[in-house]
């Protein structure tokens, strides 16, 4: 969901600041679409890298905080009793049971060591991802995102029309996105749908801006 939402973002975004600064600045159509083209490429290319790099990191400072927790308990196995102690407290575990619960998990190493990773440093072993997954799915997400600003480029319309499409794609697919977000997290569809549309629209706007001044300068 992360990886996909925000591939999908990140490429619907940049590509339609993109061609919208392009086709203000007075631009050819096939400019605009190799521009276009180009973008789309490298922003796949870079974010599928990027998630792949964050993933592994990700992976291996958790691996090191296990690591870091072993050490803990091998060398002060007195302080982490005490915080078995303190985190039986924060998960409610009853006084009278309290003592036996308490042997049951430091009579265990491997025991003691889970329980300390997932109560007191919130980490399971499921968290670890798979980096080329991420990787995989950020690279379709930004090509699917940057597919509706670019989509009237490839086809034989005026220069005008393939603009004003491209705005319209981009907005419709921003509020659809949005209120499929809504759905999938429970969340207000509405206010999700409009949140990616103002992202959408502040994007084409401020391409716009840059690519009508810089047409007006005659670059």
């Amino acid at each position: 969901m992360r990886e996909a939402i925000f591939g999908i973002n990140d490429g619907l975004v940049a590509t339609i600041g993109l061609v919208s600064g392009e086709a203000l600045s007075h631009q050819s159509h096939q400019a605009v679409l190799i521009a276009a083209m180009s973008a789309v490429g490298a922003a796949m290319v870079s974010m599928a890298v990027g998630s792949y790099l964050a993933t592994v990191s990700a992976n291996d400072f958790l691996k090191k905080e296990i690591r870091d927790q072993k050490r803990a308990i091998w060398r002060h196995p007195e302080r982490e009793r005490r915080h078995v102690r303190r985190l039986l407290d924060e998960i409610g575990v009853p006084n009278p049971v309290k003592p036996p619960v308490e042997r049951h998990i430091v009579s265990s190493r491997p025991r003691w060591v889970r329980f300390m990773v997932r109560e007191n440093l919130g980490i399971h072993a499921r968290h670890q991802e798979n980096p080329w997954q991420n990787a995989v799915t950020m690279g379709i997400a930004v090509t699917i995102g940057s597919t509706p600003p670019v989509l009237p480029y490839l086809l034989t319309l005026p220069p005008i029309w393939a603009r004003d499409l491209s705005w319209a794609f981009s907005l419709a697919f921003a509020l659809v996105l949005g209120a499929v977000k809504g759905r999938i997290t429970e969340s207000s569809p509405i206010r999700s749908a409009l949140s990616f549309g103002f992202l959408v629209t502040l994007s084409a706007g401020v391409g716009a801006l840059i690519g009508l001044g810089l047409g007006q300068m005659g670059l």
